[in-house]
């Protein structure tokens, strides 16, 4: 490449920088506008099927705070760290009727779910707790599950497992 070419390079690559930090000037401050999606790409989503919504007939819709829980199951502090102690206590047995609490001590948000994991066909149909937050609490109601042993484990952290006994 002669002098002339790297010139012109070096002058298209210099205009390229110079029109990139004028546009970001100018436009990086600019909000977004809701509802401005004119595109001709864009296409409305499907409503999701009912099946896959997250509401499960054991997951709790009151404030786990102000409920008398029989039993509590605690996810422990650092519990998102492979290896760790997760839940506590590992396996837990509750009578038929009767209401779990759901402790998050970790800093992370975690579940108990039914199921050996993600590819279980069974997983969250028994029950979920969905996701709870770092330092928050969930509720788990066991009136309408039958008795038996049920595994259950951590839908952000799959290898997060224990056992729901249901007498």
């Amino acid at each position: 490449m002669g002098l002339n070419e790297k010139i012109i390079f070096l002058g298209i690559l210099g205009i390229g920088a110079i029109v990139g930090v004028i546009s970001f000037t100018l436009f990086s401050d600019l909000p977004p506008t809701p509802g401005n999606t004119k595109s001709i790409y864009r296409q409305d989503l499907p409503p999701p099927p009912p099946t896959a919504q997250a509401s499960s007939s054991t997951e709790s819709k009151v404030d786990p705070a102000t409920v008398k829980a029989d039993a509590t199951l605690t996810i422990l502090e650092g519990a998102a760290t492979q290896g760790n102690p997760d839940y506590d206590p590992k396996e837990l047995s509750v009578k038929k009727g009767n209401i779990i609490k759901v402790e998050n001590a970790d800093s992370l948000p975690h579940t108990v779910t039914n199921g050996e994991g993600a590819n279980d066909p069974n997983s969250a149909k028994i029950f979920d707790t969905s996701l709870i937050m770092g330092g928050e609490a969930g509720i788990l109601q066991t009136e309408e599950i039958d008795a038996g042993e049920y595994t259950y484990y951590c839908t952000v952290h799959p290898y997060m497992t224990g056992s729901l006994k249901v007498e």
